[in-house]
């Protein structure tokens, strides 16, 4: 078992009600994220730590937000911790605080802490963890938990790092992060669900009898709705006709650039079993497909007039990734075609006219089996 080290700090600690919007997160309703949530707490509740991940978009932080005030609203008897880890620089000391106030003991130790869990649960909440390199926390926590399991749980609300790198995180503390499970795309009812919410909160006024076109355009992310219903509000309730206006909308655009940075760092299975991809190797939000369709360098048609528009799409991949492999499989989704029935020989054609067009200024090597890498 790690030995637990605690350096009292008077570090400031933000209690989770500093971080939680209550506005937004006390109109979710208690199933807003579908059977998942009693799931975690029945887990959480019964000694059993638990793993969420998702893509970008996907609320994972409103996620962590509503199980604390869960627990805080129906199980006042349950302490619980929300700390996002990405925002505290030590998060040993800062966690070491908030122990302290529920232990009434500025001295923290494995008898302290032993004697108040006989009689006391804690959960510890982890917001928006983006990597498992948080570990020192993560070997304190597994620590904790090695001396009383049933009173003391963690929930871990992460990125897709979670899912792509489960065996790094159980290398660090393996009872911490199982069992997992994902948030997925909202349905139909979900995202009446969030336009409701977002109308009551910001004035906004959506048409609910748009919800399905707003439904096929996000996919069911929880962010792209949010987002669209923002653009309608100042744009118009027009532009969702215009797909490619829509994909240009900035806080759109952001959200739709940080999905798609994940296909050209995921394997066509990993963005399956994410949901990025569909079943039959078509994207999950015909706005994502339009952003593919557009993207490329602002400026790239000056400065390779020679490159088609399909070439300069193919560039402005190689240059978002310079010195990571892009393989084929990834190619084929930023290009527009089915990951399961692309022309193999196409993309590499493709690729060796961009090489030759840029040879002057970027170097694109060729990884046998593997894919290509600019350098």
């Amino acid at each position: 078992m790690n030995k637990i080290n605690l350096n009292n700090s008077t570090a400031p600690f933000g209690h989770m009600k500093t971080f939680i919007n209550a506005s937004i997160i006390e109109k979710l309703p208690e199933k807003h994220f579908g059977k998942i949530t009693e799931e975690v707490l029945h887990n959480l509740l019964n000694g059993q730590c638990t793993g969420i991940y998702g893509i970008p978009g996907y609320g994972m932080d409103y996620f962590a937000k509503q199980i604390s005030l869960l627990i805080e609203n129906n199980y006042p008897k349950v302490k619980t911790i929300l700390l996002n880890p990405e925002l505290d620089n030590d998060k040993v000391k800062v966690l070491s605080k908030e122990l302290a106030v529920f232990l009434k003991s500025t001295k923290i130790d494995e008898i302290s802490i032993s004697k108040y869990l006989k009689n006391n649960k804690i959960v510890i909440i982890l917001s928006e963890i983006y990597n498992w390199r948080h570990k020192s926390l993560f070997k304190f926590l597994s620590a904790v938990r090695e001396l009383n399991q049933q009173s003391f749980t963690v929930l871990t609300v992460a990125d897709y790092s979670l899912f792509k790198n489960t065996n790094k995180y159980l290398e660090i503390a393996n009872n911490l992060f199982t069992p997992l499970r994902q948030i997925r795309n909202f349905d139909l009812s979900g995202v009446k669900r969030i336009i409701k919410i977002n109308n009551e909160e910001y004035r906004w006024n959506t048409p609910l009898s748009l919800s399905r076109k707003i439904l096929f355009l996000s996919g069911g992310n929880p962010a792209l709705v949010y987002c669209i219903c923002m653009a309608m509000y100042y744009e118009g309730e027009k532009i969702l006709d215009h797909p490619e206006k829509l994909a240009k909308y900035q806080p759109l655009n952001f959200r739709l650039s940080e999905i798609a940075r994940l296909i050209t760092i995921l394997t066509i299975e990993e963005q399956i079993q994410l949901g990025i991809l569909n079943n039959n190797g078509t994207l999950f939000s015909e706005l994502l497909s339009t952003y593919f369709k557009e993207i490329e360098f602002e400026g790239m048609d000056k400065l390779f007039p020679d490159l088609t528009k399909t070439e300069r799409k193919i560039l402005t991949i190689f240059v978002q990734n310079k010195g990571k492999i892009v393989d084929k499989d990834q190619l084929s989704i930023v290009l527009g075609q089915k990951a399961n029935t692309y022309s193999e020989w196409a993309i590499y054609k493709a690729v060796a006219r961009v090489r030759e067009k840029t040879k002057d200024r970027y170097i694109i090597k060729t990884l046998k089996g593997r894919g290509w890498r600019m350098e």
